[in-house]
Parts: structure tokens; sequence; C-alpha cells
């Protein structure tokens, strides 16, 4: 058959350019994707270590760790830049396609970045486990940043999809550097070497800042070494994490990474056992009562704080409050479907805490007030207090479960966007209820020291400091209400 106007070979010559493309962009995918792979292997391997443990180094400050992230965070984009600046001198692509080799690394960062948010519970998580396990896996590179970035930001999910971008946007900027026109001066002379000048100046401008800064004078309250040892319940690590920073000095990432907090009734065990010095919890239970005169100790409580003791549900259960009485009743097995406190027909599934923990001593305590709680079933007996939020979001499609946790570690530390909180009473739990103390089961945050004992010098002055303004606004901070705001 003729082809007259040369239709058939047109599309023979265009599909044929379309091959010559794809080739080369495939084989710049494929270098691209296994320098990626190699650069994180060594850098997580050589690197990564060093630079975590300087971020964490004694005497290093906020500001001295916030410039240092961002030189790491240059470094690591001018590495990519020069592999796009080499890319570009030794291939015949052009540019765009040659900046698209990054496309596929990219699309697979971010589809990990939503894996990540989306197992979050579309909250940001810890950054080197659970869902974002993947996601710290394929940008290892990142680990010493993006591990200290949870006490300087309440979006740390934001900072991950950056690390994501940062290695395709530092090699597109290489590419398109060594691709773009050259730069003449006032007498036509050609300056291959301004881009240069740019990144020596801000290199220097970065190693310059943060000389300066850590040869910032210190003058902490409490010196590191006189610091009480302090333990508590797990909701009080973020406002025991503000003190210590406040009191020492030292930087918010290496307070986090210092201070560990074991359970609230570990915490009195350790108190009592004089292995540590002052506590954040609740009120001790009957059991911590007993253990301390046993071991002779007469403990002291001094409430510094409010919280809110609140109950879970799914939000998809058409329940959104119960009354004190029902919720006694629920607990004590009188109670067991929702259609009895006016929602669906389904049983209904109570969580409880274990023995001696902070909420389930305020539940026997406060909520029950001399009602005796039904024994649960094991799988329905809960050992950690974020397991307690993640039971009622993950349970199954009825979503008929109930729990129970604290406002702040609910609302802010483990918060989990498929649980909502009940209204107790007709009241909601929020700060302003918990303030006037409208909402009916408002718990108090207290600091707990043995009496009769010589305390080491730097206590009473802690101890003083919690007190003071500075102590209160700290205390705000850190999620609670303070007594005296």
């Amino acid at each position: 058959m003729s082809d007259p106007k040369g239709v058939i070979a047109d599309t023979e010559e265009d599909a044929s350019v379309r091959m010559a493309w794809f080739w080369p962009w495939l084989g710049g995918t494929l270098r691209f994707g296994l320098f990626s792979v190699m650069f994180n292997i060594i850098w997580s391997i050589v690197v990564a270590p060093n630079v975590q443990l300087l971020l964490r180094h004694t005497g290093v400050t906020d500001t001295a760790v916030i410039v240092m992230m961002v030189l790491y965070a240059w470094i690591v984009g001018l590495i990519f830049a020069a592999y796009g600046v080499l890319s570009a001198r030794i291939s015949s692509m052009r540019k765009l396609p040659l900046m698209l080799t990054g496309l596929v690394s990219l699309l697979c960062g971010l589809w990990l970045w939503l894996v990540g948010l989306q197992g979050a519970g579309g909250q940001p998580a810890k950054a080197w486990g659970g869902s974002w396990e993947l996601f710290s896996l394929y940008h290892a590179w990142a680990a010493p940043v993006l591990e200290v970035l949870e006490p300087y930001t309440q979006h740390s999910e934001i900072w991950f999809l950056l690390a994501a971008l940062l290695p395709i946007a530092g090699m597109a900027t290489g590419v398109g550097v060594d691709r773009y026109p050259a730069v003449t001066d006032r007498n036509g002379k050609v300056d291959h070497y301004r881009w240069q000048w740019v990144v020596g100046a801000i290199s220097a401008a970065l190693f310059i800042v943060l000389t300066i800064s850590l040869m910032l004078p210190q003058r902490p309250h409490i010196a590191e070494r006189d610091f009480p040892v302090v333990d508590g319940a797990t909701a009080a690590i973020p406002f025991a994490q503000d003190m210590v920073h406040e009191l020492t000095g030292m930087s918010k990432a290496r307070a986090a990474y210092e201070l560990k907090f074991n359970t609230t009734h570990q915490a009195y065990v350790n108190l009592i056992k004089r292995k540590a010095d002052l506590i954040l919890v609740a009120g001790p239970s009957d059991e911590e009562l007993r253990l301390a005169k046993s071991h002779g100790v007469q403990m002291k409580l001094t409430p510094i704080g409010r919280d809110a003791f609140i109950f879970l549900v799914h939000q998809d259960n058409p329940v959104s409050g119960l009354s004190s009485q029902q919720v006694r009743r629920i607990y004590e097995g009188a109670i067991h479907n929702w259609n009895e406190v006016g929602g669906r027909d389904q049983p209904i599934i109570a969580y409880q805490r274990d023995e001696n923990s902070g909420s389930q001593t305020y539940m026997q305590k406060n909520v029950m007030a001399g009602h005796e709680m039904a024994e649960p079933p094991r799988e329905r007996r809960i050992g950690i207090m974020g397991g307690m939020i993640n039971a009622v979001a993950d349970f199954n499609k009825d979503h008929n479960a109930l729990g129970y946790s604290f406002y702040y570690f609910a609302n802010v530390m483990h918060n989990r966007q498929e649980v909502k909180f009940l209204s107790i009473d007709g009241v909601e739990p929020n700060k302003e209820h918990i303030r006037s103390r409208k909402y009916p089961f408002t718990a108090q945050l207290f600091v707990v020291t043995r009496e009769g004992e010589k305390p080491r010098p730097s206590l009473p002055r802690l101890l003083e400091w919690l007190q003071s303004e500075e102590g209160t606004r700290a205390i705000e901070r850190g999620g609670f209400v303070p007594l005296h705001s």
C-alpha cells in the first residue's frame, strides 16, 4: 500500500524519538536509584551516628542544634546537587528529562510518607518506630535530624515530607545549575564560578553561626550533675523535659533523650526505694501507700497542675456523652449494651488498665467512688496508656469499645483521629472546664518527694522553681492546667 503523505513514516519516526528519549531516561533513573541507595547505606553507617551524638552532646544549645540540622541538610543537598552536575556533564539528555530521572525515587518517598501518615492516624508519630519504619529505612540519611525534631515542632510529618523531597531537589538543582546559561560580567567576560561563590558563602555563614552558638556562655539554674533524679507518669514526660531544659540549660533534644520515665507505679516504687528523688504522678494507690509504710517512707504530695480523666469511644459510635452513674454501672457490669445508654444494639466492650497504673488508680478511687469494678477478661486489660487509645481506635468494624485515659495524653501525646472524647454529665473535657473544675473528673498532677530526709541541695531549688511564675508557665506548656494561673 502506498503512503503518499508519509503518515506511516512520521508515526514510526515519532515512536522512534519517544523510545530514544525513554531508554536514556530509564538508565538515568536506575543510576539515581542506585546512587540514593548506596548513599543511604554508607552515610547512615559512617556519618549519621556521629551527627546524632553531636546533636545530643553536653553544652550544645538549642540554637546550635537547629543550626546543625540546617547545616546537615545543606551538606546532603550539596552532595545530591553535585550528582546532578556530574549527570548533566556526562549525559546527552535535555535538562527536563534529566531532572525527571529522580521522579521514581520521589514517588516512592511520597508513597512511604503517606503510608506512615495514614498508619499514625493522620498525626505525626515517632520518627523511627511503628508506621514510619519503612520511611525511615528509605531515608536513613535523615535519622539524626528527624529523631530530634519532636521537641521543637508539633508538625514532624511536614519535616518528614521535606526529607523525601531534599535529595531530588538537590539533584534537580545541580542539573539546572550546570545547564544554566553562563553569566557574564560588565566587561562581557564569562563568569563560570558564580554558583560556587554562592554555595561557599552560604556554607561559611552556617559554620560561623554554628561556631558562635557553641561559644555562647550558659548560666544554668541547676548544674546537670546536681540535678535530682526525676521519674514519673508517661503523661508528665513533656513537662518534665521542659523542666530539665529550663533549669539545666541542656537542649530540648538532649533533654528528650536523657529523660526516661517509668509507669506511675514503678515511679512510686523508685521513690520509695530511694532510686528517685522526685516523681511527677497522679495520687498513689492503696498498694503504693502500704509499700511506702513498709519501707518507713513518708511521702509528701504537692499538687502543681490539673488534668482531666476522660472516656473514649470510636468516632463512629453515636454516643457522645454519658452520666457519671452510667459510667459506674458499665464498669460494675450492670450495663452491657450501648442501646441502654442511647446507642446501637451492640455489646459494650469496656477496657481497663492494669492495677496500680495511674489511670486505673484514678478510675477506682475517683470514678467508681466505692463501687467495685467488674473483673474484665484478660484480653480487655491494657498494659500501657497508649494501648488503651489504640484499642478503642482499632477495635472491629462495630466500633463498640469504651476506654479511658488522661486528657493531655490522649489529646496531644497519643492523639488518634478515630477516637472521640465523651462528655460526662453534659460537660465536655477541655482546658476551660478543667480550669474551672466544671468537668466532674478533674485529676491532679503531684510532685511527690520523701519527707524526713536531708535532700540533695538542688531539690529545694527545683521545688521553689515549680511554685514560681516560670514554673507555672512550664506546667502549662507541658499540657496541664496550673493551679494558680
